[in-house]
């Protein structure tokens, strides 16, 4: 920690993180209202979703599901108790598609959605936690370095500075997503095999506490198991060079079992797959086998407008940012790829050394950590379209250390060589101002005034209570849906509403203008609920029902409008 490039590599990782956080739009990241969805729901039902095609089996209303069930959920449970702690558990997102997304020359063709002037800051704040995981990720980058180039220091500072400037990683820290405590976990993993490896004796105290991370991973994301491979590959090592014992071994096995055995569990008994692959296929089809090595490779008739996975994974290191529709400029691909050379040129110069006291110790763990990483995104990239450097992060430890080592070897005769490092941040800084912010300013496409992308308060107590409520719904239980009637003679003219519907637990079961994306529009002074609404809502419950007036102008807050007082209603 007294490396003053570890603090750069840090600052910088959390000014960089931060503005991407700050600057790009609500939801303008691969999946990002799904994975908001996921979270929101543990936070506001207190349980984990079940995916949208087992809820629709099993008859059960639409808000039991989630896009991303089929994920795990640890990243969504931490994310979960962000929003708990920010007395946000009841904030609801209903984003609408820019019409022009993906439309040839059009100027806001990068963005997914239409956006409001004020955007909430919710969205925000919960991005933090991908940059403090981010910074997080960076010390074990750094750790690694040193632990295994102890003879040259500047190895781990590189590598710790390589990190924090890369475009790509710097933009994925700044959004919601499960990758970046994915990637956190899978470098303090390796960090702590590293430190295994070089250990005179390891004992069941360490074992207990590589099963912890171990579990932890798995809890997180599925492109972590490459772990279980890698810690397998140091078990057999340690033991053929008798460093450890059995009851280690077994130590580690239990604990990650008692960590998330829980899961594959729950897996196997929802979906009859312990890692709900099959319903990852139902949720997102696969591609068709007679494209796979199209795909796979670029080749005709593969439209060359389509990213494919070998041409666009590597490049997409350096920013494909958005909805991954922005590619990185040529120029900076050309560099980086230039670099990448020149490591490894280093990289072999430091192999034939007679001291090669530029080498990692446990380079064999390096390597097989990025081998096993990059051979599961290439297997699922099989199946599936998705040719993104997030899948290549787990290995973002191993892999810019062996990156540092080489450029730190080669370049050790030139003098003044760290002058060369500022042109990292540099680059990444221009990359932000340059390509990232013309392209993603959300006044390229203004949303109508009536939208806001998230909205809160909705099972707290209101705080103007102008509207009145008309009708008489009684205790009983309904079986039809009924009409609604109120009082809101100081509403001005063309006035819309929101309905909502939630338990007494304050979850929130039914948002009417936010889930319809504003195509539903209440106003008047009646509302007959229509049957596609009514089955949103649990059979059984005693709910309380809400009318608020949705914004009319944009400097309206929603939690500020007239809202009614709550309604009681139970659907038969």
């Amino acid at each position: 920690m007294r490396s003053p490039f570890l603090w750069l590599a840090l600052a910088l990782h959390v000014a960089l993180a931060t503005s991407y956080a700050w600057y790009t739009p609500a939801f303008e990241g691969p999946d990002e209202n799904s994975h908001y969805d996921y979270a929101w729901h543990i936070a506001n039902a207190q349980q984990l979703p079940l995916t949208m095609q087992l809820a629709g089996e099993r008859g059960l209303p639409q808000t039991e599901g989630a896009v991303l069930a089929i994920h795990p959920p640890l990243y969504y449970a931490v994310v979960a108790a962000g929003m708990k702690a920010l007395g946000c558990d009841d904030t609801v997102n209903g984003p609408r598609r820019n019409p022009e997304f993906d439309s040839g020359s059009a100027p806001s063709r990068h963005l997914h959605w239409l956006h409001e002037e004020q955007p909430n800051r919710l969205l925000f704040w919960l991005r933090m936690i991908s940059v403090l995981l981010g910074a997080a990720t960076i010390l074990c980058v750094h750790r690694l370095g040193r632990i295994c180039c102890p003879a040259v220091p500047r190895i781990g500072d590189l590598a710790a500075l390589l990190t924090a400037c890369l475009p790509m990683w710097s933009a994925l820290h700044g959004l919601l997503h499960n990758d970046v405590l994915a990637t956190t976990l899978s470098s303090a993993t390796i960090l702590m095999l590293a430190k295994l490896l070089l250990a005179d004796r390891t004992t069941t105290k360490h074992g207990i506490a590589l099963g912890m991370l171990l579990g932890l991973a798995f809890l997180t994301k599925l492109t972590t198991l490459f772990l279980g491979g890698l810690s397998a590959l140091v078990a057999i090592s340690l033991l053929r060079r008798k460093q450890t014992n059995i009851t280690t071994v077994v130590a580690a096995t239990i604990t990650t079992l008692v960590v998330c055995g829980w899961m594959f569990a729950r897996n196997y008994w929802l979906y009859h797959d312990p890692l709900a692959l099959n319903a990852h296929d139902l949720s997102f089809l696969p591609l068709p086998p007679e494209a796979r090595w199209y795909y796979f490779f670029g080749w005709d008739p593969w439209p060359e407008t389509t990213p494919s996975f070998l041409p666009t994974v590597f490049t997409s290191l350096f920013g494909r940012f958005g909805w991954f529709h922005l590619p990185p400029h040529p120029a900076l691909v050309t560099c980086g790829a230039v670099v990448a050379v020149i490591a490894g040129l280093g990289f072999v110069r430091a192999l034939c050394d007679r001291g090669r006291k530029y080498v990692p110790h446990a380079t064999w763990l390096l390597l097989s950590a990025c081998f096993l990483v990059f051979l599961g995104t290439a297997y699922f990239n099989l199946s599936h379209n998705q040719p993104q450097a997030r899948f290549l992060f787990p290995a973002i430890a191993p892999a810019t250390v062996l990156l540092a080592a080489g450029l730190v070897r080669i370049s050790a005769s030139i003098p003044h060589r760290r002058l060369a490092v500022w042109l990292l941040p540099m680059t990444a800084i221009a990359v932000f101002f340059s390509t990232f912010r013309p392209a993603f300013d959300p006044t390229l496409a203004p949303a109508p005034v009536a939208h806001r992308s998230l909205v809160g308060h909705i099972a707290k107590d209101p705080a103007n209570t102008s509207i009145e409520w008309t009708s008489q719904l009684g205790a009983s239980h309904l079986e039809a849906p009924p009409t609604l009637t109120w009082s809101d003679p100081s509403a001005p003219a063309g006035t819309h509403y929101t309905l909502y519907a939630f338990d007494d637990n304050g979850r929130i079961w039914l948002a009417t203008h936010e889930w319809t994306k504003g195509d539903l529009k209440i106003s008047g002074e009646e509302f007959a609920i229509p049957t596609d609404i009514w089955n949103f809502l649990p059979r059984d419950v005693p709910l309380w029902i809400k009318l608020r007036r949705v914004p009319s102008v944009a400097s309206d807050i929603p939690r500020n409008l007239a809202t009614s007082e709550r309604l009681r209603l139970i659907r038969k």
